[in-house]
């Protein structure tokens, strides 16, 4: 089972567009210093969709690198693609790259049927040996997963689901029939809202943006949470829900780059069309009073190196 904390990490860019992988190992290290549990490598957050297949894998390359320094990590590479043959091809390099596991968004763009969809998780579970995780991200992908093709991936051998829109009746009602059937089928939150009601149903992995930029937040919660030290939970989970909601008033990955700016990193480029605000914007100071605020709420020190 993967537990903890993971992070969608954001790939950096250099001024030309390039992969920045001085800076992209840097930001692998410097998260799994503030205890971070694994790497979601190529997602939404770290521009998997903008990226080419050789830039994906090398990335994975960067992650195992770093990740060896680390035992214990989980490496959990998003494979999910337009093509069929992309995602195989990328789940096939992240086996070979040690990657515990892989998850995989449905083909995006054009509407697919249930149907296109299932034998796109065949061919991913027939590639690799590692365990496949469906992704839900409907928002995203324009595919929503239903319950009943949830079971059909389930008896194909989805080993599970990471889902982001927290429909609390889909997926109680998927962990508690894989629970009394004695299946074996994980669920992982693509957030960290919702991570304490769902823990008590039986969720141990959140993929949580917020680690980005303030890990330190993200993983006092998961340890208290685990600890059983419901309280500070509670208090850390209110923390990490206020700031949340305030870093929302501009896109994910953007705010990753500005986050790690007013904490004093440089933390490069996006890759175009994306772009950053100037850095004499009024919203960088915006978020460096936000974040400090959320430190200081949990009496954390907001360590730079």
């Amino acid at each position: 089972m993967i537990k903890g904390s993971l992070v969608p990490n954001i790939t950096f860019f250099d001024a030309d567009g390039a992969i920045d992988e001085k800076k992209t190992t840097w930001h692998m290290d410097w998260m799994f210093q503030r205890g971070l549990d694994g790497l979601f490598l190529t997602g939404s957050y770290g521009a998997g969709p903008m990226m080419t297949v050789e830039e994906r894998i090398r990335v994975y390359d960067l992650a195992a690198a770093v990740a060896k320094n680390y035992p214990g990590k989980t490496l959990l590479p998003h494979v999910g693609a337009l093509r069929t043959a992309d995602a195989v091809e990328l789940a096939k390099a992240a086996q070979k790259r040690g990657a515990a596991a892989v998850g995989a968004v449905p083909p995006f763009y054009y509407k697919f049927t249930d149907s296109d969809v299932k034998e796109y998780y065949r061919a991913l579970l027939n590639a690799v040996d590692v365990p496949v995780f469906a992704y839900n991200n409907p928002a995203t992908s324009r595919f929503t997963f239903s319950v009943g093709l949830v079971r059909e991936l389930i008896d194909m051998g989805l080993a599970g689901l990471k889902d982001s829109p927290l429909s609390v009746g889909f997926l109680s009602r998927i962990a508690y029939e894989t629970k009394h059937a004695g299946t074996p089928f994980q669920i992982i939150l693509g957030t960290s809202t919702g991570w304490l009601p769902f823990y008590h149903m039986g969720v141990r992995a959140t993929i949580a943006g917020m680690n980005n930029w303030a890990p330190e937040i993200i993983t006092e919660m998961v340890r208290a949470t685990t600890a059983g030290e419901m309280d500070r939970a509670e208090q850390a989970y209110l923390v990490m829900s206020d700031l949340s909601a305030k870093m929302h008033f501009i896109d994910s990955t953007i705010a990753s780059h500005i986050g790690l700016y007013t904490r004093g990193y440089d933390a490069g480029f996006p890759r175009a069309p994306m772009q950053l605000p100037r850095r004499d914007d009024p919203m960088y100071d915006k978020v460096r009073q936000i974040i400090a605020g959320g430190f200081d709420a949990l009496g954390l020190e907001m360590k730079n190196d």
